[in-house]
């Protein structure tokens, strides 16, 4: 697969909470590194991370699981496919900014951050 697809098939496991999809568009050497994480989670973490995850937006949250990725920004040069954009789940506070880096082995790596202001403030 290009990294191209690897990545779209990275989201789509992530929109479809299918962790086996997920894992197969990431290299070998992934990493997906999280703030709220006590250390950045390997690929052989990555379904584990995804049901912590679940538990957060979904249960703690009322979430249904439903993104929203806005503001994205797609580089690919040479051998790597960089992305960045903001990302929420919807109905929560959940919200951040992502930065994706792709080979043609797949996903290398995934780093998120959150962001969070008191919406009352003007």
């Amino acid at each position: 697969m290009s990294r191209v697809a690897l990545r779209a098939r990275y989201i789509q496991g992530w929109y479809e909470m299918d962790g086996e999809k997920l894992v197969s568009a990431c290299a070998e050497n992934f990493i997906f590194d999280d703030p709220a994480e006590p250390q950045p989670v390997a690929r052989d973490g990555l379904i584990d991370y995804m049901h912590r995850w679940s538990q957060r937006t979904q249960n703690g949250a009322g979430s249904g699981n439903q993104w929203k990725l806005a503001h994205e920004v797609r580089q690919d040069s040479g051998d790597l496919l960089t992305d960045w954009e903001w990302w929420e789940v919807i109905g929560t506070r959940f919200r951040g900014m992502a930065l994706v880096i792709t080979s043609d082995q797949g996903v290398l790596l995934e780093r998120i951050t959150y962001f969070d202001r008191d919406e009352k403030r003007v």
